[in-house]
C-alpha cells in the first residue's frame, strides 16, 4: 500500500504570518508521488490553510498510519510555520523549549501546538518493514530576521513564527540558562522507523521563496529537482539531501537541510 498525507498552510489568521509557497509545495510533491512513484490519487490526502487545524492534522496522520504493515510506503509532508515555545514546570517556570509545528489554529498553547511527544506517540506505532518518509519544510529558530533580501535571488520570508512578547521573554530565559534545554523534533527520528528530511539545522531558518516567478519552500523545490534528475530514482535519501544542500549553497541561501532517522531508510531510495 502506498499512502500520502500532505499539509500546507499559507493563510494563517494573522496577516504577518502569511506565507506563499506552502500550498505549491504539497501539490507539487503530490503530483510527483502520483506520476513518478505510483501512488494512487485516492490514497493521497491534502490538507491546507484553514482546514489544517491541529485536530485535522492528527486525524490525517491517524488515517495515514491506519493498518500499516511491512512493505507499505507512507509519506507525510508539512509545509508551514514552525516555532519554539517554552514548556512550563509545575511551578510555572520554563524548563525547556519545545520545537513545534504550527497548525492553522496555533495560538502558543499546548492545546494548539504539535510537539515532539505527540509525533513520537503516533509514529512509535510504525511497524518494521514500512518505508515512512516525513518531509518538514519549516523551521523553528527565531534568531534570524523574518525577511531576507539577496540581491541575486529576490526576497524570501522565513518559515518560523515569531512569538508574542510574553513567550519571547520565556524563550530568552531558557536560551540564557545552561541548565535548560531545547527539545528538537529531529531528536525523535533516530528512535523511530522513519526518515525525517527537514528544511534546515535547528539553529537556522527555512526559506519561503520564489523560483522562476513561482513560490515554493526552498527544501521542497530543490528536493523535487534532485528527484527529477537523471539518477534521482536510484539515489539514497542521504545523497538527495546532499545535492539539495549543494544547490542551496550555490544561491547563498542560509539553510542546510538535514536527514535523520532509521539508517536503512536514509540509505534507501525515495520510494
Amino acid at each position: 500500500m502506498k499512502k500520502a498525507f500532505l499539509t500546507g498552510i499559507n493563510q494563517y489568521p494573522d496577516p504577518r504570518n502569511v506565507l506563499r509557497g506552502c500550498i505549491n509545495d504539497i501539490h507539487d510533491m503530490a503530483e510527483f508521488l502520483q506520476k513518478e512513484r505510483g501512488f494512487d490519487e485516492a490514497n493521497i490526502r491534502l490538507l491546507q490553510d484553514a482546514a489544517a487545524t491541529k485536530e485535522n492534522i492528527l486525524n490525517g496522520l491517524q488515517w495515514l498510519l491506519q493498518d500499516a504493515a511491512a512493505g507499505d510506503q507512507l509519506f507525510f509532508q508539512y509545509s508551514g510555520h514552525g516555532a519554539q515555545m517554552p514548556t512550563l514546570s509545575t511551578n510555572g517556570e520554563p524548563d525547556r523549549l519545545d520545537e513545534v509545528i504550527c497548525p492553522y489554529d496555533f495560538n502558543w498553547t499546548d492545546a494548539t501546538a504539535l510537539k515532539d511527544k505527540e509525533f513520537n506517540k503516533l509514529f512509535a506505532s510504525i511497524p518494521a518493514g514500512v518505508s515512512f518518509i516525513w518531509v518538514s519544510d519549516s523551521c523553528h529558530s527565531q534568531d534570524l530576521s523574518r525577511e531576507v533580501n539577496l540581491a541575486d535571488n529576490g526576497i524570501f520570508k522565513m518559515r518560523s513564527m515569531q512569538p508574542p512578547p510574553d513567550i519571547a521573554q520565556r524563550t530568552i530565559k531558557v536560551k540564557a540558562s545552561p541548565k535548560l534545554k531545547v527539545q528538537e523534533l529531529a531528536a525523535i527520528a533516530p528512535a523511530l522507523n522513519l526518515a525525517l528530511i527537514s528544511g534546515c539545522k535547528s539553529n537556522q531558518e527555512s526559506a519561503d521563496a520564489v523560483f522562476k516567478k513561482r513560490a515554493n519552500g526552498a527544501l521542497t523545490y530543490f528536493l523535487l529537482q534532485a528527484l527529477h534528475s537523471a539518477n534521482g530514482k536510484t539515489r539514497s535519501l542521504r545523497s538527495l539531501v546532499t545535492q539539495v544542500n549543494e544547490q542551496l549553497r550555490k544561491i547563498k541561501y542560509p539553510q542546510q537541510p538535514q536527514v535523520e532517522g532509521n539508517k536503512t531508510l536514509m540509505e534507501g531510495v525515495f520510494f
